[in-house]
């Protein structure tokens, strides 16, 4: 089953929840492998890490580091 881009979106949100629940402070890519439709999202690796800079962009729920490809993990209210 392919996601839908909004299905693909959820789950690595859900994910960023799950992370935060496990007290991670970084994530990157390398944190929602396997990529394509072995793993939990369904796409691939180019898509998350867009989403990931999206996000960071947004700075509400993570923030960009010195490291490429790492984020810090935040805990928005």
């Amino acid at each position: 089953d392919d996601k839908s881009k909004e299905e693909a979106l959820a789950e690595l949100m859900t994910m960023l929840v799950e992370y935060r629940e496990q007290g991670l402070d970084e994530v990157g890519p390398r944190h929602f492998q396997p990529y394509g439709k072995e793993g939990r999202i369904g796409t691939s690796r180019g898509w998350i890490s867009e989403r990931l800079c999206e996000l960071a962009d947004d700075g509400i729920h993570l923030e960009e580091t010195e490291t490429a490809g790492t984020y810090k993990l935040l805990y928005p209210a």
